[in-house]
């Protein structure tokens, strides 16, 4: 397991922003990607992925357009689902790009029109293998994307960061978290990183799967940790904790980013992500 982003100039990965659809941004998201690309060095690439779907829908002759406040509607057509699409995502990579500059990021921003995981998965493996995806859309329980089929799907991505709807810092403690030892090093490091990047602390939250295992566990992510400086450790018993009181806990702590393992203890599934990120109020860093 590699938490990496290819460094601006390797040609072998970079951020991707993920825009797209008429959700409204997580600020807090992009702010992410900045952060991450700070971190590592990277670039940023936003992508604004005009969901094919909606315009094969607008193509039926019965579609039609209700507005925001609700009252009436008007045929709804390609070409002006077209204008509207490409309007919004102008001005929405237009500030994107004005972020970047702000951040002093390399950034640069596209517009397609496709399927939005097989567009993420065609710009992961035309960038090279250390890509890590930014949602920048909040993720929402019983949303239109699986976060498993974009890791089954996207090959050369690290990783996926998403943020819930209420998210709104990217400081404070970065929180790596930990159900495998040989993953304890390649977290740790990609923590201090992003901790070094957002001026926070970087800690460790070991999950243990057995009961009075605990204080064996800690010494041995103690001794994996070797001469590395000293670092905040928390052992989590989940047989006496859920994911959702985890979350809570590290919420209280103030965390800034989490990383942890898609299908590990904490995040074991898809339906966990977005209560999890609902409670949270940094971004959730999820990696293979």
């Amino acid at each position: 397991m590699i938490t990496h982003v290819a460094e601006a100039g390797e040609q072998r990965g970079r951020v991707v922003l993920w825009m797209g659809g008429a959700n409204d941004p997580q600020e807090t998201a992009i702010e992410a990607a900045f952060r991450l690309a700070q971190a590592f060095q990277a670039e940023v690439e936003s992508l604004f992925v005009a969901d094919h779907q909606l315009f094969d829908l607008a193509a039926l002759p019965f579609a039609r357009e209700i507005p925001l406040s609700g009252r009436g509607s008007r045929h709804l057509t390609v070409d002006g689902l077209a204008r509207q699409m490409k309007a919004h995502a102008s001005a929405l990579q237009r500030r994107v790009l004005a972020q970047a500059h702000a951040a002093d990021v390399r950034a640069q921003a596209r517009i397609v029109r496709a399927e939005p995981v097989h567009a993420l998965a065609e710009a992961c493996a035309r960038n090279g293998p250390w890509n890590v995806v930014t949602m920048g859309m909040p993720v929402r329980r019983g949303g239109g994307t699986s976060l498993a089929d974009l890791f089954a799907t996207v090959h050369a991505t690290t990783g996926v960061v998403v943020a819930g709807p209420k998210a709104r810092r990217t400081s404070g403690p970065v929180i790596a978290v930990v159900d495998d030892l040989e993953r304890t090093m390649p977290m740790m490091r990609a923590a201090r990183r992003i901790a070094a990047a957002t001026e926070s602390e970087a800690r460790l939250c070991l999950l243990d799967r057995a009961q009075g295992h605990d204080g064996w566990l800690e010494g041995q992510v103690r001794l994996a940790l070797g001469a590395s400086p000293a670092v905040a450790l928390d052992v989590v018993d989940m047989g006496l904790e859920s994911p959702r009181s985890v979350a809570q806990t590290m919420r209280r702590q103030g965390a800034g980013f989490v990383i942890a393992r898609f299908g590990g203890l904490l995040v074991r599934d898809e339906e966990d992500v977005a209560p999890l990120a609902e409670i949270l109020e940094g971004p959730l860093f999820l990696v293979r």
